[in-house]
Protein backbone atom coordinates (compact mmCIF):
# COMPACT_ATOMS: atom_id res chain seq x y z
CA UNK A 1 0.00 0.00 0.00
CA UNK A 2 1.38 3.44 -0.91
CA UNK A 3 2.13 6.14 1.66
CA UNK A 4 -0.49 8.37 0.01
CA UNK A 5 -3.19 5.74 0.47
CA UNK A 6 -2.29 5.31 4.16
CA UNK A 7 -2.45 9.11 4.67
CA UNK A 8 -5.91 9.12 3.09
CA UNK A 9 -6.97 6.32 5.43
CA UNK A 10 -5.73 8.26 8.48
CA UNK A 11 -7.33 11.52 7.37
CA UNK A 12 -10.54 9.83 6.25
CA UNK A 13 -10.95 8.03 9.58
CA UNK A 14 -11.09 11.43 11.35
CA UNK A 15 -13.01 13.50 8.79
CA UNK A 16 -16.40 11.97 9.36
CA UNK A 17 -19.87 13.47 9.44
CA UNK A 18 -19.27 14.90 12.92
CA UNK A 19 -16.37 16.90 11.55
CA UNK A 20 -18.03 18.09 8.33
CA UNK A 21 -21.27 18.98 10.10
CA UNK A 22 -19.23 21.09 12.55
CA UNK A 23 -20.70 19.46 15.65
CA UNK A 24 -17.51 17.70 16.78
CA UNK A 25 -15.46 20.85 16.20
CA UNK A 26 -17.97 22.88 18.22
CA UNK A 27 -18.00 20.40 21.12
CA UNK A 28 -14.27 19.72 21.32
CA UNK A 29 -12.80 23.06 20.16
CA UNK A 30 -14.89 26.09 19.18
CA UNK A 31 -16.82 26.40 22.44
CA UNK A 32 -13.53 27.34 24.13
CA UNK A 33 -13.27 30.53 22.07
CA UNK A 34 -9.75 31.86 21.53
CA UNK A 35 -8.21 28.90 23.34
CA UNK A 36 -9.56 26.61 20.62
CA UNK A 37 -6.71 27.70 18.34
CA UNK A 38 -4.14 26.62 20.90
CA UNK A 39 -6.06 23.39 21.41
CA UNK A 40 -5.78 22.65 17.68
CA UNK A 41 -2.00 23.15 17.85
CA UNK A 42 -1.95 20.60 20.65
CA UNK A 43 -4.21 18.37 18.55
CA UNK A 44 -1.58 18.41 15.79
CA UNK A 45 1.08 17.28 18.29
CA UNK A 46 -1.22 14.66 19.81
CA UNK A 47 -2.24 13.28 16.41
CA UNK A 48 1.38 13.09 15.25
CA UNK A 49 2.62 11.11 18.23
CA UNK A 50 -0.45 8.89 18.41
CA UNK A 51 -0.35 8.11 14.68
CA UNK A 52 3.41 7.48 14.81
CA UNK A 53 3.03 5.20 17.80
CA UNK A 54 0.22 3.17 16.24
CA UNK A 55 2.00 2.89 12.88
CA UNK A 56 5.20 1.83 14.65
CA UNK A 57 3.55 -0.74 16.90
CA UNK A 58 4.35 -4.33 16.05
CA UNK A 59 0.98 -5.58 17.22
CA UNK A 60 -0.25 -7.96 14.57
CA UNK A 61 -3.96 -8.47 14.01
CA UNK A 62 -3.76 -12.01 15.34
CA UNK A 63 -2.38 -10.79 18.68
CA UNK A 64 -5.23 -8.32 19.07
CA UNK A 65 -7.53 -11.28 19.44
CA UNK A 66 -5.71 -12.54 22.54
CA UNK A 67 -6.99 -9.70 24.73
CA UNK A 68 -10.69 -9.84 25.60
CA UNK A 69 -10.35 -6.48 27.37
CA UNK A 70 -8.94 -4.90 24.20
CA UNK A 71 -11.71 -6.36 22.06
CA UNK A 72 -14.40 -5.13 24.47
CA UNK A 73 -12.99 -1.58 24.47
CA UNK A 74 -12.52 -1.54 20.72
CA UNK A 75 -16.01 -2.84 20.00
CA UNK A 76 -17.58 -0.34 22.42
CA UNK A 77 -15.86 2.63 20.79
CA UNK A 78 -16.61 1.42 17.27
CA UNK A 79 -20.26 0.84 18.17
CA UNK A 80 -20.63 4.45 19.33
CA UNK A 81 -18.98 5.86 16.21
CA UNK A 82 -20.84 3.57 13.82
CA UNK A 83 -24.15 4.48 15.42
CA UNK A 84 -23.27 8.18 14.99
CA UNK A 85 -22.65 7.61 11.28
CA UNK A 86 -25.99 5.85 10.80
CA UNK A 87 -27.74 8.56 12.83
CA UNK A 88 -26.16 11.24 10.66
CA UNK A 89 -27.57 9.65 7.51
CA UNK A 90 -31.02 9.58 9.11
CA UNK A 91 -30.89 13.20 10.26
CA UNK A 92 -29.44 14.85 7.18
CA UNK A 93 -32.05 13.46 4.79
CA UNK A 94 -35.59 14.70 5.50
CA UNK A 95 -37.16 12.43 2.88
CA UNK A 96 -37.75 9.02 4.51
CA UNK A 97 -37.54 7.15 1.21
CA UNK A 98 -34.16 8.68 0.37
CA UNK A 99 -32.95 7.97 3.92
CA UNK A 100 -34.02 4.35 3.62
CA UNK A 101 -32.21 3.99 0.28
CA UNK A 102 -29.01 5.56 1.66
CA UNK A 103 -29.02 3.26 4.69
CA UNK A 104 -29.57 0.22 2.46
CA UNK A 105 -26.64 1.29 0.24
CA UNK A 106 -24.45 1.82 3.33
CA UNK A 107 -25.40 -1.60 4.68
CA UNK A 108 -24.63 -3.30 1.35
CA UNK A 109 -21.18 -1.66 1.18
CA UNK A 110 -20.49 -2.55 4.82
CA UNK A 111 -21.45 -6.15 4.10
CA UNK A 112 -19.07 -6.13 1.13
CA UNK A 113 -16.19 -4.87 3.31
CA UNK A 114 -16.98 -7.48 5.97
CA UNK A 115 -16.82 -10.11 3.21
CA UNK A 116 -13.95 -8.85 1.03
CA UNK A 117 -11.87 -6.87 3.54
CA UNK A 118 -9.17 -4.40 2.63
CA UNK A 119 -9.43 -4.38 -1.17
CA UNK A 120 -12.90 -2.82 -1.15
CA UNK A 121 -12.15 -0.51 1.79
CA UNK A 122 -9.02 0.88 0.06
CA UNK A 123 -10.78 1.59 -3.23
CA UNK A 124 -13.57 3.50 -1.48
CA UNK A 125 -11.08 5.61 0.49
CA UNK A 126 -9.00 6.53 -2.55
CA UNK A 127 -12.14 7.76 -4.30
CA UNK A 128 -14.14 9.50 -1.55
CA UNK A 129 -11.59 11.12 0.81
CA UNK A 130 -9.95 13.54 -1.69
CA UNK A 131 -13.31 14.57 -3.17
CA UNK A 132 -15.06 15.30 0.13
CA UNK A 133 -12.03 17.16 1.54
CA UNK A 134 -11.70 19.45 -1.48
CA UNK A 135 -15.43 20.19 -1.59
CA UNK A 136 -15.46 20.97 2.14
CA UNK A 137 -12.55 23.41 1.87
CA UNK A 138 -14.21 25.17 -1.08
CA UNK A 139 -17.41 25.64 0.95
CA UNK A 140 -15.43 27.03 3.90
CA UNK A 141 -13.50 29.41 1.65
CA UNK A 142 -16.72 30.79 0.19
CA UNK A 143 -18.01 31.58 3.69
CA UNK A 144 -14.85 32.98 5.26
CA UNK A 145 -14.90 36.49 6.72
CA UNK A 146 -12.21 38.33 8.63
CA UNK A 147 -14.22 40.18 11.25
CA UNK A 148 -12.82 39.73 14.76
CA UNK A 149 -15.38 37.92 16.93
CA UNK A 150 -15.83 38.46 20.67
CA UNK A 151 -14.80 35.55 22.87
CA UNK A 152 -16.29 34.39 26.12
CA UNK A 153 -13.83 33.78 28.93
CA UNK A 154 -12.55 30.23 29.07
CA UNK A 155 -9.74 28.37 30.79
CA UNK A 156 -6.93 26.87 28.67
CA UNK A 157 -6.58 23.51 30.42
CA UNK A 158 -10.10 22.24 29.63
CA UNK A 159 -9.56 23.08 25.95
CA UNK A 160 -6.28 21.14 25.87
CA UNK A 161 -7.88 18.24 27.70
CA UNK A 162 -10.74 18.10 25.19
CA UNK A 163 -8.17 18.29 22.40
CA UNK A 164 -6.52 15.17 23.80
CA UNK A 165 -9.89 13.45 24.11
CA UNK A 166 -10.71 14.32 20.50
CA UNK A 167 -7.42 12.92 19.21
CA UNK A 168 -7.69 9.82 21.36
CA UNK A 169 -11.26 9.17 20.26
CA UNK A 170 -10.54 9.59 16.56
CA UNK A 171 -7.30 7.58 16.71
CA UNK A 172 -8.63 4.72 18.81
CA UNK A 173 -11.46 3.87 16.43
CA UNK A 174 -8.92 3.22 13.65
CA UNK A 175 -6.01 1.92 15.78
CA UNK A 176 -6.37 -1.68 14.63
CA UNK A 177 -6.64 -0.60 10.98
CA UNK A 178 -3.68 1.81 11.16
CA UNK A 179 -1.50 -0.73 12.95
CA UNK A 180 -2.06 -3.27 10.19
CA UNK A 181 -1.21 -0.68 7.50
CA UNK A 182 1.96 0.45 9.27
CA UNK A 183 3.58 -2.94 8.79
CA UNK A 184 4.33 -2.05 5.16
CA UNK A 185 6.31 1.12 6.05
CA UNK A 186 9.87 1.62 7.26
CA UNK A 187 10.68 3.85 10.25
CA UNK A 188 11.19 7.10 8.29
CA UNK A 189 8.05 6.57 6.23
CA UNK A 190 5.99 6.04 9.39
CA UNK A 191 7.22 9.37 10.74
CA UNK A 192 6.47 11.16 7.47
CA UNK A 193 3.01 9.63 7.14
CA UNK A 194 2.15 10.51 10.76
CA UNK A 195 3.42 14.09 10.35
CA UNK A 196 1.64 14.79 7.04
CA UNK A 197 -1.63 13.23 8.26
CA UNK A 198 -1.55 15.24 11.52
CA UNK A 199 -0.66 18.45 9.67
CA UNK A 200 -3.47 18.07 7.13
CA UNK A 201 -5.99 17.42 9.89
CA UNK A 202 -4.75 20.37 11.98
CA UNK A 203 -4.93 22.77 9.02
CA UNK A 204 -8.47 21.72 8.12
CA UNK A 205 -9.44 21.93 11.80
CA UNK A 206 -7.99 25.44 12.04
CA UNK A 207 -9.93 26.67 9.01
CA UNK A 208 -13.21 25.04 10.11
CA UNK A 209 -12.82 26.38 13.66
CA UNK A 210 -12.19 29.88 12.30
CA UNK A 211 -15.48 29.81 10.38
CA UNK A 212 -17.42 28.56 13.41
CA UNK A 213 -15.99 31.27 15.67
CA UNK A 214 -17.19 33.86 13.17
CA UNK A 215 -20.68 32.42 13.63
CA UNK A 216 -20.88 31.49 17.30
CA UNK A 217 -24.69 31.42 17.32
CA UNK A 218 -24.50 28.21 15.29
CA UNK A 219 -22.46 26.28 17.88
CA UNK A 220 -25.53 24.93 19.67
CA UNK A 221 -26.99 23.50 16.46
CA UNK A 222 -26.75 19.74 15.82
CA UNK A 223 -25.10 20.55 12.48
CA UNK A 224 -23.57 24.05 12.80
CA UNK A 225 -22.21 24.39 9.26
CA UNK A 226 -25.57 23.57 7.68
CA UNK A 227 -27.19 26.45 9.59
CA UNK A 228 -24.73 28.88 7.96
CA UNK A 229 -25.34 27.87 4.36
CA UNK A 230 -28.09 28.48 1.85
CA UNK A 231 -29.02 27.30 -1.62
CA UNK A 232 -26.57 25.04 -3.49
CA UNK A 233 -23.88 25.27 -0.79
CA UNK A 234 -26.14 23.48 1.67
CA UNK A 235 -26.80 20.73 -0.88
CA UNK A 236 -23.07 20.27 -1.53
CA UNK A 237 -22.28 20.17 2.19
CA UNK A 238 -24.99 17.57 2.76
CA UNK A 239 -23.31 15.40 0.14
CA UNK A 240 -19.92 15.95 1.83
CA UNK A 241 -21.36 15.05 5.25
CA UNK A 242 -22.86 11.88 3.81
CA UNK A 243 -19.53 10.94 2.22
CA UNK A 244 -17.80 11.63 5.53
CA UNK A 245 -20.29 9.44 7.36
CA UNK A 246 -19.72 6.63 4.87
CA UNK A 247 -15.90 6.76 4.88
CA UNK A 248 -15.81 6.69 8.70
CA UNK A 249 -18.42 3.94 8.78
CA UNK A 250 -16.38 1.87 6.31
CA UNK A 251 -13.20 2.37 8.36
CA UNK A 252 -15.06 1.18 11.45
CA UNK A 253 -16.47 -1.75 9.50
CA UNK A 254 -12.95 -2.75 8.44
CA UNK A 255 -11.96 -2.46 12.11
CA UNK A 256 -14.74 -4.90 12.96
CA UNK A 257 -13.55 -7.13 10.10
CA UNK A 258 -10.03 -7.32 11.57
CA UNK A 259 -11.00 -7.56 15.24
CA UNK A 260 -13.68 -10.21 14.71
CA UNK A 261 -11.91 -12.08 11.92
CA UNK A 262 -12.17 -15.40 13.74
CA UNK A 263 -15.92 -15.04 14.19
CA UNK A 264 -18.68 -15.99 11.77
CA UNK A 265 -19.86 -13.58 9.10
CA UNK A 266 -23.28 -13.27 10.80
CA UNK A 267 -21.63 -12.43 14.14
CA UNK A 268 -19.55 -9.68 12.50
CA UNK A 269 -22.64 -8.28 10.78
CA UNK A 270 -24.51 -8.04 14.09
CA UNK A 271 -21.75 -5.98 15.72
CA UNK A 272 -20.72 -3.93 12.69
CA UNK A 273 -24.16 -3.11 11.30
CA UNK A 274 -27.28 -4.06 13.24
CA UNK A 275 -26.37 -3.00 16.80
CA UNK A 276 -25.03 0.43 15.65
CA UNK A 277 -28.12 0.89 13.49
CA UNK A 278 -30.34 0.26 16.52
CA UNK A 279 -28.36 2.71 18.69
CA UNK A 280 -28.57 5.35 15.94
CA UNK A 281 -32.28 5.86 16.64
CA UNK A 282 -31.26 7.66 19.88
CA UNK A 283 -30.49 10.61 17.60
CA UNK A 284 -27.34 12.14 16.16
CA UNK A 285 -27.16 15.07 18.60
CA UNK A 286 -27.55 12.78 21.63
CA UNK A 287 -24.80 10.43 20.45
CA UNK A 288 -22.29 13.20 19.70
CA UNK A 289 -22.97 15.18 22.89
CA UNK A 290 -23.22 12.30 25.37
CA UNK A 291 -22.00 8.96 24.02
CA UNK A 292 -18.92 10.20 22.14
CA UNK A 293 -17.36 11.99 25.18
CA UNK A 294 -17.79 8.75 27.15
CA UNK A 295 -16.27 6.81 24.27
CA UNK A 296 -13.35 9.27 24.23
CA UNK A 297 -12.45 8.26 27.79
CA UNK A 298 -12.55 4.62 26.73
CA UNK A 299 -10.34 5.55 23.76
CA UNK A 300 -7.54 6.73 26.05
CA UNK A 301 -7.79 3.46 27.97
CA UNK A 302 -7.73 1.51 24.68
CA UNK A 303 -4.61 3.34 23.48
CA UNK A 304 -2.89 2.57 26.80
CA UNK A 305 -3.91 -1.07 26.45
CA UNK A 306 -2.70 -0.97 22.84
CA UNK A 307 0.68 0.34 24.06
CA UNK A 308 0.88 -2.39 26.70
CA UNK A 309 0.03 -5.15 24.21
CA UNK A 310 2.50 -3.75 21.67
CA UNK A 311 5.33 -3.58 24.22
CA UNK A 312 4.49 -7.10 25.35
CA UNK A 313 4.62 -8.41 21.77
CA UNK A 314 8.06 -6.80 21.25
CA UNK A 315 9.46 -8.53 24.35
CA UNK A 316 8.28 -11.86 23.00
Amino acid sequence: MTKFAIILTLVGSVLGCGFFSGKEIAVFFSRFGLWSYFAIVFAFVFFFFIFKFILSSNLSTSKVGYSKFFITLNLSICLVFSSAMFACVQEIEENKIETFILIIVAIILCLTILKKGFSVFNKINLFLVPIMTILFLIILALNATFAMPTFSKSLPLPSIFYSLLYCGLNSANSAVVVSSLGQSLDKKDKTRVAFISALVLALILMIANFILLQNQDSLSSSMPFLTLLVSWQKVVLKIVILMGALTTLFCLTYNFYITLKGKSFIFRCIFAIFIPLAISFCGYGFIVCYLEPIASILSIVLLLQFAYSSAKSVKR
